[in-house]
This record gives structure tokens, sequence and C-alpha cells, in this order.
């Protein structure tokens, strides 16, 4: 019998009578695990990486994307095994996953599914005021339109799940203008005001947009879908499509798949990773593949 620790966020998909709720059961399905609740941002990362090191101990991360991203951060390099209850709004990495979304019948699984690899982006970004961060992600990383898109849809309030993404969408399609960048992938380098740039771990974002339809966890590479800047009556033609993958039959809309990229874009630009906002004005972006770099039942 494998052992686990759950990270619960109270807080994702504003339930917060579902999660007491859920809470319960997982303290009466599993008896002998680990339950421990966030309070607050960050708390997820810190809890995960000081169980990091338990070789073959399953950290359950309960929640949303945003939970998943900050639990498989903290695992990232360890012997510890990530598992997913999704009860969030945009759950995107969880639909890579073969593990189901009830509790007893995930508990069940959990203890019966194998290891496997997964591999992890790395991000090192230079902010406008100087500043140099760097972080990782499992399922996504937006550059531009997404991020932004991403941020108002964490903020909706009468909004939930993929709703809230698409009127977050539908929003900025009217308004937003994609910045200047320079692009450097490979042997080549790409230069104009570009739309949105997605890289691809996972093959959805924003609780179900089908950006890098064709993505797989443990490839090795990072799929990309770049868009160059589009008129208006373009963004609400094209926007249909990205719901089911098909988006790239358009002109403009690009497709690729590589292991690093680096973005420049003097004027800044929003970035987010799994979903979270890492930089308002980011003005260099370096993106690489830690491939394997994370361990999961799945």
């Amino acid at each position: 019998m494998r052992q686990y620790t759950f990270i619960v966020n109270p807080a994702a998909g504003k339930r917060a009578r579902r999660q007491q709720s859920l809470v319960g059961q997982i303290a009466a399905l599993a008896p002998d695990a680990e339950v421990l609740l966030t309070t607050r941002p960050g708390e997820a990362r810190l809890l995960a990486g000081e169980r990091s090191m338990r070789d073959g101990h399953v950290v359950v991360a309960v929640g949303g994307d945003g939970t998943v991203h900050e639990v498989a951060c903290g695992l990232v390099g360890g012997r510890a095994l990530l598992a997913v209850v999704p009860v969030g709004s945009g759950n995107d990495f969880a639909r890579m996953l073969a593990s189901p979304r009830e509790l007893e019948a995930a508990l069940a699984w959990f203890d019966r599914a194998g290891p496997r690899d997964c591999d992890v982006g790395q991000v090192r970004i230079e902010h406008a005021d100087g500043r140099i961060d760097e972080s990782h992600f499992i399922n996504s990383l937006g550059i531009g339109f997404e991020a932004v898109v991403a941020e108002t849809a964490a903020s909706a309030r009468f909004f939930r799940g993929f709703s809230r993404y698409l009127v977050a969408a539908l929003i900025h399609l009217w308004r937003y203008r994609g910045p200047q960048m320079t692009i450097r992938m490979e042997d080549q380098i790409i230069e104009g005001a570009q739309f949105l740039i997605a890289l691809g771990n996972g093959r959805t974002a924003g609780g179900g947009f089908r950006l890098t339809p064709h993505a797989k966890i443990d490839d090795g590479l990072l799929d990309i879908c770049r868009a160059e800047e589009l008129s208006v009556l373009r963004r609400l033609m094209i926007l249909p499509t990205v719901l089911f993958g098909t988006h790239f039959r358009f002109s403009g809309i690009h497709d690729g798949r590589v292991d690093r990229i680096g973005v420049d874009c003097p004027t800044g630009c929003m970035v987010h990773g799994d979903g979270e906002i890492v930089a308002r004005e980011a003005v260099r972006i370096e993106v690489s593949l830690h491939s394997g770099g994370l361990r999961l039942l799945g």
C-alpha cells in the first residue's frame, strides 16, 4: 500500500463546501493518509518540496491547475510521485491523465497505477525593471494574448469552468494588440508582431482550448502554437476552431516542436505558466525542457 499526502487548496473552484466534504471523504477512505490544507499562494509548493525526496511516496494535488502547478514544481527532480484529484476551473493538466475524477475510484486507481516520467518546462524571465526570475511549468506557457486571458479568467466572479476563459477571450479579442517580438528557435529568427505564443507540454490550456492538440508530456519536446498579429474579424473566425485543434489550417497560425526557444519583447508582454501569471512586462523569455523531470502516476 502506497503512502499518500493530499495537498488541498480550499479555494479551488470557489466551492468551499465541496472542498470541506472532500477532506472528510479523504479522511474516511484513506485514514492513514496525510491531509494538508493550504492557506496562502506558494504554500503547496513548499509542502510538496518537503516530501519530494520520499521514494515512491505519492503527493496528491487536490485543486485546479494552479494547485497542480505548485505541487508539481515542488516535486521536480525528486523521487516522490505526483497524482491529481481535479476540482478546479480549468483542470487542463488532469485531462492528460487517465486517473478517475471521483475520489473513491481515484484512490483505487492510484494504488494500482505505475509511475511514469513527465517532462517539465523551465523558463527564465527578464522583466522590464531588470529583475530575473526562473520557474517551471508542466502543462503550458503562454506569451501575449493567452496570458492576458488567463489573468482575466482568474479574477472572474460570475463564471465557472471553461466559460470563464471563453468570456475572457471574447473580451480581449476586440482590444488586444500583439507587440513586436523576436523569436529565436533552432536555426530560425522570426521578427514581427505576435498575437500569441503558446508552448504546450499538454494538449489543452484555458479550460479546454486545444492550442497544442498533439503535445505529449513525455516526448522530450514542447509543441508550439504561434499566431501572428490578426485582424479582429480573423480572430473571431479562428477562435471556434481552437476548441477542436484545427486552427493550424489558417494562414498566420504556425505550429512546431522544440526543446528550447527564446523570445525578446522590448515593450514588455505578459506571460503565464500553467495559468499562473509569472510576468506582466517580460522583455526576454528563455524556455527549455527538462526531459523526465517529474514522476507521476499515469
